[in-house]
C-alpha cells in the first residue's frame, strides 16, 4: 500500500464515519424531541425552577427617576 491509497484510505473513512455520525445525532434528536413532555400554555409564562425577588420599597430609598 503506497502513501496515496494510504491517504484515500483516510479520506474515505473519515467521510464514512462523519456520515454515522450525523445520522446517529439525528436519531438522538428525534428521540429526545418525541420524549419531551408537552408543556400547557400556563406554565411557558411562569419560572420553572426560580422564583422571582422583588426587595420591598424601603421609605429612605428615593424612587427611581431621572436626576438630571
Amino acid at each position: 500500500m503506497n502513501v496515496i491509497d494510504l491517504l484515500i484510505l483516510i479520506i474515505v473513512v473519515t467521510i464514512l464515519v462523519t456520515i454515522a455520525l450525523g445520522v446517529m445525532t439525528y436519531i438522538a434528536y428525534k428521540l429526545r424531541m418525541a420524549r419531551k413532555p408537552a408543556t400547557s400554555d400556563d406554565e411557558s409564562t411562569t419560572a420553572r425552577y426560580f422564583v422571582l425577588h422583588k426587595p420591598p420599597l424601603d421609605a429612605t430609598d428615593p424612587p427611581e427617576s431621572d436626576a438630571s
